[in-house]
């Protein structure tokens, strides 16, 4: 199974021009699953469905909240059909609201998130991922894969517990920092944040990434400068069944 995913910045710059770019990155890499965060919905069309539109995807999408118009969440863009799904609130106590798409997938089952941003949040995420990692256990009769934009980098006190649980697909097949979030993307520099990889796909001891590497990172020349696909970088990995405990 090919494995990506990416936070597309919902109507962030240049939505119509950064479309094609994503669309295009999707032919390139061919995978079988994508998670997608920060998608916007307005009336009965979801900007995954934009995305997908022709390329043979299915598209499944998961409302974390809901604003004037319009609704922002998560979608899983899929090669066959969902066979079932939920959306699950995250612990979010006192912020702004984020759910988790719990999706069956075949014989997988696929987690899509974003958890809370704000640095000063690091108790909060740490809720969050200990909800990801008891919805995991859950399907543990299954490969369980997690696409998701976890708001915060590997060193960081809530991944590392989330890490010790589950399979981090970089950390298996990935060479360098891998930073998703970074000022070399004009996008992402307007944040003024350090470098960081908060990116992830993430697996239960079932499933294993044979590779893993950047995607949608490739910015393309419009009007006479860069312009990227988001302003996160996303991940995309070659997983297979990992061999049983000896």
């Amino acid at each position: 199974m090919r494995a990506a995913t990416l936070n597309i910045w919902g109507r962030g710059s240049a939505w119509r021009r950064r479309l094609p770019l994503i669309r295009a990155e999707l032919v390139r890499l061919a995978p079988d699953v994508v998670g997608l965060q920060e998608v916007w919905r307005r009336g009965s069309r979801c900007q995954a469905e934009q995305i997908a539109d022709d390329l043979g995807y299915h598209v499944t999408y998961a409302r974390a909240v809901a604003r004037a118009g319009f609704s922002q969440g998560n979608a899983l863009l899929t090669r066959v059909p969902v066979e079932r799904y939920e959306v699950l609130a995250l612990p979010t106590p006192g912020v702004e609201p984020r759910s988790v798409l719990c999706a069956e997938v075949g014989s997988t089952t696929v987690l899509v998130t974003h958890l809370t941003w704000e640095w000063e949040h690091a108790h909060i995420r740490h809720r969050q991922v200990r909800f990801l990692a008891e919805l995991a256990d859950r399907h543990a009769d299954r490969g369980v894969v997690i696409s998701a934009d976890l708001n915060a980098a590997p060193d960081t006190e809530e991944i590392r517990w989330l890490t010790s649980r589950m399979r981090d697909a970089w950390a298996d097949g990935g060479q360098g920092p891998g930073h998703t979030f970074t000022p070399d993307n004009a996008f992402a520099r307007r944040a003024r944040e350090p470098a960081r990889r908060i990116d992830f796909v993430l697996t239960n001891s079932r499933l294993r990434a044979r590779s893993a590497e950047l995607a949608f990172a490739a910015p393309s020349r419009t009007r006479g400068r860069p312009l990227w696909p988001s302003d996160h970088l996303g991940v995309v990995c070659d997983l297979t069944p990992a061999p049983p405990p000896s």
